[in-house]
């Protein structure tokens, strides 16, 4: 195999895995919003809510991946 074949299966992979993770993190921040926010539907408010969630989120995964280096 060569070399410009296995960097696109490494960036396909690496690229597949980010998607699926925000993918992931977004499923589970909205599950949460409802389970303990005050959401009876999905409105702007929730929308701009979750908008500041998932900064905060992304913020604190780079905080803790940053720190375990």
């Amino acid at each position: 195999m060569s070399r410009v074949t296995e960097q696109k299966i490494i960036e396909k992979v690496v690229d597949e895995t980010v998607d699926t993770i925000i993918d992931k993190i977004d499923e589970v921040l909205v599950d949460y919003m409802y389970e303990y926010g005050d959401y009876e539907e999905s409105d702007n408010k929730f929308f701009d809510e979750k908008e500041e969630l998932i900064d905060s989120v992304i913020t604190e995964l780079y905080n803790r991946i940053n720190n375990n280096k």
